[in-house]
């Protein structure tokens, strides 16, 4: 049986994914940050913001924009994703500095050793992906493996990501589940196309 053949994501849905995840990464890192009801803005509100527009915004059209194909493509694909890891790392900082400051302890929930993780596996895919696959540079840029194992590896944690952006909401909304699933929503809809 043949491989199926890829095709570039047609424009008018790519356009389409990209404006939903974008203003769900501003709108909703926004409204996250303003979390509980009535916090307002403040320092912490920092860390699902800049989360949000790394993991959501950037890291999401990062993957939406590779699969468009092609060496320019390509090239966008890797500044988003490090774009979205500089972003994703301010928002590490905001909350490691918040705890320091609260005298709360560090990685104690499935929520911080998720994001964690992430971060720690996105800077080795992004690594990885720049020496090894740099359309001009990568020094085995044809290797299927690699690829393959790139791919997949982005994709699951991307995935994880996402889903850590859903228990940190929920830590700061507690039982308000129609908040959850309206915000659960736009990531619904385009994980299929980012994440497959």
């Amino acid at each position: 049986m043949a491989a199926a053949k890829m095709t570039p994501l047609p424009t008018g849905k790519y356009v389409l994914l990209l404006t939903i995840l974008i203003a769900h990464s501003i709108i909703g890192g926004y409204w996250a940050g303003t979390r509980p009801s009535g916090a307002g803005w403040r320092f912490f509100s920092w860390h699902p913001l800049l989360m949000m527009l790394g993991m959501v915004g950037m890291m999401g059209t990062a993957a939406l924009t590779k699969k468009r194909m092609g060496y320019t493509n390509t090239k966008l694909h890797g500044i988003m994703a490090w774009a979205g890891m500089m972003l994703s790392a301010g928002g590490f900082y905001v909350i490691y500095a918040n705890k320091n400051q609260m005298g709360k302890d560090h990685f104690t929930t499935l929520h911080s050793w998720a994001g964690l993780s992430v971060l720690v596996g996105c800077t080795m895919a992004g690594i990885a992906g720049g020496v090894f696959l740099h359309p001009d540079f990568g020094i085995d840029k044809q290797n299927g493996t690699i690829r393959t194992a790139h791919k997949y590896m982005s994709r699951v944690l991307l995935l994880v990501a996402w889903v850590a952006t859903l228990s940190g909401l929920k830590t700061l909304i507690g039982d308000d589940m129609m908040s959850l699933i309206v915000f659960a929503g736009p990531l619904a809809v385009a994980a299929p196309f980012t994440l497959m």
